[in-house]
């Protein structure tokens, strides 16, 4: 045993989820807190018994939240603390859940008293004093390997731990060094379910965290990995009873290192704080693809046999079926490639494919079309929906076709932008905001002014004005109306308007999110907008258009330079969170088309529970993650009562339609094998899938019972 022992009497608090909060900002619930204070209790235990901990619930159960406890606690008892998230949006949201647990660890008596945000420190890797916990990226990491020193601590957490794929990749390098070189004496893991990733990468990061003797694990990947092989000749009750064999050895292994908690398996009182899922899949209607289209598809298949860029390119493209911009770019390539093929009647079958795809594009591609078509009655209803692509220039693609059908044609009634302006100063007010002076964030009262421009253009004055019904004519009036209509057509527990505009300010003006601050005051040097110009916020609402688009972590927005008068417009770069804050608040663009950029440790559940899956990713994981940034504690859905829904568009007889269907049911069995399916990538034929799920069928109950045994534990503290 080494030194690294944690007095047990002083986390006693983590027994008494309610009186933890009872000083608290109101963000914590006691319900599903009394689950994380017992996993952290669990870890704790742990790690005190030597050993390490990969934490795999489900997405969206609040695991950084339990690592921050977990944090805190050993860093309050002369520890150094050192967490890697993945990149900077999640450092900051790491250092937001840290700082957010400071006020209320302070009331727990001597043991935290002294502690406070100068404990948590940011950026690169550097040497840690002990009771500091130092927040950095897998990419700061990566940058350290070499600095021995810099990198030692006492606990280390590593968020989403996944991404460190392939035995050669620099991050897992920087892993395998950091446990080589032993620099810190007790590891925390979080991460996706334990298969969802491949079988060796898995047990890279059990040795990680100490696992030894893992064969079972192995076997039981392997077994996993066999079913999807299978099909005629096959005895599915031979199979299923083989599979429950390989999974009791797996779990009974897993069970010294790993903890993991399913939403499903969560019980009702807590699962009401995350909303419920709709039984049946929202189904988004699309025609079929005529003959015409299929000829072009099959034609495309034939050209790229003709002419591949490389040996054994891939010519069946998911995305010749979802849009025609690939098929596009892709004739573009062909033709280029075509002046060095001796084929003659290569440029023929191009001309052909060319003349059809142009025919084609005279119309929205027919799943464009039906996406665009299942948008307007939820929005409507003052629904918020959020539609995750794989690929940048499909989701490019997307937004243009969504941008011109949902556009808002029509002048702004009510109140002067004059009046509106006056409204709003009032209740905005700093001390509305931040109650004591010592909280406001400098720069203030000049970054609170393009938020309130943007509050006063003609889009939100369109629709702030359509939540209140009949807009009061006068500024005191009006700013009444604000401070008691509830947005969206809701009614309680969801907060009223001027609350709303309260956290959004709160949020775009955080002072952690530079970038957005460095926005807010290049627009605040420019032009007043309010009287009708436009804002210059993400999205074009002012223009009537109710999408955005963000394509990355990184989000391109082009905004005027400010300084001289010949500087040219230029391409501001910065990181999403105004993407972020706008579509978690219930002002701006009602609809979000993303990349799978955002589908991980991001939220944008908070007026959102409509999902809808354009493009798949190849990997379920990838697809459960996506839902899990709408299935959240506190979620849109959990609030207002309604049902969470995700829709799996397909252009109907083309390959689409059966990858769909395929994820559709990978997704089902995800949870039962801990993740233990293919990717879209290795499908399997219909007989082989067939018989999977009907060896699943057979054992889905007893699976599910083993799955249970890796919830967390009962820990007596010494």
């Amino acid at each position: 045993m080494d030194d690294f022992q944690i007095d047990g009497r002083k986390w006693c608090f983590l027994d008494s989820p309610k009186r933890y909060i009872e000083h608290g900002t109101g963000e914590l619930d006691a319900v599903p807190l009394k689950r994380q204070f017992k996993t952290a209790t669990d870890i704790l235990g742990r790690l005190s018994d030597g050993r390490g901990v990969l934490l795999a619930d489900d997405v969206g159960l609040g695991k950084t939240t339990v690592a921050a406890l977990v944090a805190w606690i050993v860093a309050c008892q002369g520890k150094s603390v050192r967490i890697y998230a993945p990149n900077e949006v999640m450092r900051r949201r790491w250092a937001k859940e840290l700082e957010r647990h400071v006020p209320m660890l302070q009331r727990l008596g001597d043991t935290y008293v002294g502690i406070s945000n100068k404990n948590i420190r940011q950026g690169a890797v550097k040497r840690l004093r002990d009771g500091s916990i130092q927040v950095a990226t897998h990419h700061a990491l990566v940058k350290s390997r070499g600095k021995n020193k810099a990198q030692t601590c006492d606990l280390m957490i590593i968020d989403e731990a996944h991404r460190a794929k392939g035995q050669h990749s620099q991050f897992s390098a920087a892993l395998k060094k950091l446990k080589k070189k032993k620099s810190a004496k007790r590891t925390l893991i979080l991460t996706a379910t334990p298969f969802s990733i491949q079988i060796a990468e898995l047990l890279r990061l059990l040795d990680f965290v100490g696992g030894k003797n893992l064969d079972a694990v192995s076997d039981y990947a392997e077994d996993l990995k066999r079913l999807y092989t299978l099909g005629d000749g096959h005895d599915a009750q031979e199979e299923s009873e083989r599979l429950q064999r390989k999974a009791q050895a797996a779990i009974a292994t897993l069970g010294d290192y790993v903890i993991r908690h399913s939403v499903d398996d969560l019980s009702p009182a807590e699962r009401k704080h995350f909303g419920s899922v709709e039984d049946k899949t929202w189904k988004i209607s699309t025609p079929p693809a005529s003959s015409e289209d299929i000829k072009l598809l099959l034609r495309m298949d034939r050209l790229l046999q003709l002419a591949p860029a490389r040996p054994g390119e891939r010519r069946n493209d998911p995305r010749f079926h979802i849009g025609w911009g690939h098929v596009d770019t892709e004739l573009h390539r062909l033709k280029l490639r075509s002046k060095k093929c001796i084929d003659p009647g290569l440029n023929g079958h191009i001309g052909v494919a060319e003349n059809s795809l142009r025919v084609r594009r005279a119309q929205p591609h027919p799943k464009i079309a039906a996406t665009s078509a299942a948008i307007p009655p939820l929005l409507g209803e003052g629904e918020k929906v959020l539609v995750f692509c794989h690929h940048r220039a499909v989701a490019a693609e997307l937004l243009k076709g969504l941008e011109i059908s949902l556009k808002v044609e029509g002048t702004t009634d009510g109140p002067s932008a004059a009046v509106w302006r006056d409204a709003w100063e009032k209740v905005l007010a700093a001390e509305n905001i931040w109650e004591r002076e010592e909280d406001r964030p400098s720069g203030h009262n000049t970054l609170i002014k393009p938020v309130i421009d943007w509050l006063c253009s003609p889009g939100l004055r369109r629709q702030v004005g359509g939540w209140l019904g009949a807009a009061a004519p006068n500024s005191m009036d009006l700013a009444r109306q604000i401070e008691v209509t509830r947005p969206r057509h809701v009614g309680e527990p969801v907060q009223t308007i001027a609350k709303c505009a309260t956290e959004l300010v709160k949020s775009l003006l955080d002072p952690q999110s530079k970038s957005t601050r460095a926005l807010l005051r290049n627009m605040a040097k420019r032009k007043s907008s309010f009287g009708g110009g436009r804002s210059h916020f993400p999205g074009r609402l002012d223009e009537g258009f109710r999408v955005m688009g963000a394509w990355d972590h990184d989000v391109d927005s082009t905004v005027p330079t400010a300084g001289k008068k010949k500087s040219p417009k230029t391409l501001y770069t910065g990181k999403p969170d105004v993407v972020l804050a706008l579509f978690n608040s219930p002002f701006g663009p009602d609809v979000l088309v993303a990349t799978d950029r955002l589908s991980e440790g991001v939220d944008l559940h908070r007026f959102c529970r409509h999902l809808i899956h354009y493009e798949l990713d190849p990997s379920p994981v990838r697809t459960l993650q996506r839902n899990g940034r709408v299935r959240r504690i506190g979620s849109w859905a959990a609030l207002t009562g309604r049902l969470i829904r995700y829709a799996y568009p397909t252009f109907d007889g083309t390959r689409d339609e059966v990858a769909a269907d395929i994820m559709r049911r990978r997704v089902e069995a995800f949870g039962v094998l801990l993740g233990g399916v293919p990717v879209l990538d290795e499908d399997a034929d219909d007989q082989s899938e067939n018989f999977a799920d009907a060896v699943l069928k057979r054992v889905r109950k007893e699976l599910g019972k083993l799955n249970g045994k890796l919830r967390a534990r009962e820990y007596r503290r010494t």
